[in-house]
């Protein structure tokens, strides 16, 4: 296997790369492109041009640049042979290239090459423990999973939350700073709009919180408010700020009806961490999914007692080994579900810029 990358930025470097190592089957060849000639990476054989790298025989390329332009750079991919193309969240950064994207996948053709990634649609423990699916890959701690299904339709579910509650430092004036979600290390970007928690984070929480209903038969309806959003410094974000990114935000509304909450926060300090969801069932039960200690851990618990599975490793090696790369890839045992993916995550890209649009006014 082939496969290639335009943009060689951080989420190649502490994502990509660190999870390919860990695949049972390694590409044979990996390729790159970057605007910036001087940032190479181990592994990756550059290439001079875009036009160059799209003419090596791929197959699959990802698109892993800024948000901005993933657009353009899909429209070119488009245009050569290259038989698979994932881009990263958010598949595009503003409601006018949805629009441009939606006539780009009324092409058939166009469509099932084409994934937009998010890769939490790939963290299914608590789906898989809903359905009485779990498999020997999550290993016990305090007991067996339940020998049937937790529920067996939709309406077995009352509420759903999802949290992304991101650890965060301190800098020499005692601001909360963000941390790189890779290394631990502080994050010396300076963020602004659109970058901010609704957009920036808030596609990884309703990647998974969708994805885990769908499965459980849910249909597509999606509606979300925003409850409250700040900055970093805990300050209000007002109507007509156009420059300052959201730090934080309260989200809440339905998803197939179902009551939906969703906390975002990068500067959640040493108390940070929570990333996952929690399924609140109508006989009491809870199912929850939250990552500890470079592992998913899925909880049931039921009044005051609470079973315990985890599974080791990366996010985004499971999510290449399970749903891209590996032999269970979307591309290959259900290319008939590429596009339903990819319209899911444009929908959803699609209300939470709607909702940056009714916190700060048109724009």
């Amino acid at each position: 296997m082939q496969i290639g990358f335009v943009g060689l930025g951080a989420v190649v470097e502490t994502a990509y790369l660190p999870a390919l190592k860990r695949l049972s089957s390694q590409p044979e060849i990996c390729w790159g492109f970057d605007v910036n000639p001087d940032r190479r990476l181990p592994g990756v054989q550059c290439c001079e041009s875009l036009a160059s790298l799209l003419a090596k025989p791929l197959d699959m390329l990802f698109i892993t640049t800024t948000s901005l332009q993933h657009l353009p750079i899909l429209e070119a991919a488009l245009t050569f042979t290259v038989a698979n193309i994932v881009i990263e969240k958010p598949v595009v950064a503003t409601l006018a290239q949805i629009s441009r994207l939606r006539v780009l996948l009324n092409d058939p053709d166009s469509a099932r090459r084409v994934l937009a990634l998010d890769h939490w649609m790939a963290r299914a423990g608590a789906l898989k423990l809903a359905l009485g699916e779990l498999d020997s890959s999550w290993q016990a701690e305090n007991g067996n999973p339940p020998g049937q299904p937790l529920i067996t339709s939709l309406q077995d579910i009352v509420r759903i939350d999802g949290f992304l509650q991101e650890p965060s430092g301190f800098n020499e004036k005692g601001e909360p700073v963000a941390l790189n979600f890779a290394t631990g290390e502080i994050d010396t970007r300076q963020l602004h709009h659109p970058d901010g928690v609704i957009v920036d984070i808030g596609t990884h929480v309703l990647a998974m919180l969708r994805e885990t209903l769908h499965h459980c038969g849910g249909d597509n309806f999606l509606h979300l408010e925003v409850q409250s959003a700040k900055d970093r410094l805990g300050v209000p974000i007002t109507q007509g700020d156009l420059q300052t990114a959201e730090g934080e935000a309260h989200l809440f509304g339905e998803l197939c009806g179902i009551p939906v909450n969703i906390y975002l926060n990068k500067y959640a300090g040493s108390a940070g961490g929570q990333k996952g969801i929690r399924l609140w069932l109508r006989d009491g039960k809870i199912i929850s999914q939250d990552r500890e200690r470079s592992g998913e851990v899925v909880e049931l618990i039921d009044g005051r007692q609470t079973l315990r599975w985890r599974k080791p490793g990366a996010v985004y090696a499971h999510c290449l080994q399970d749903c891209i790369l590996g032999a269970n890839s979307v591309f290959t045992q259900a290319p008939n579900n590429v596009a339903q993916l990819t319209q899911r995550r444009i929908e959803e890209v699609e209300a939470l810029l709607q909702l940056q649009q009714q916190l700060r006014g048109p724009h």
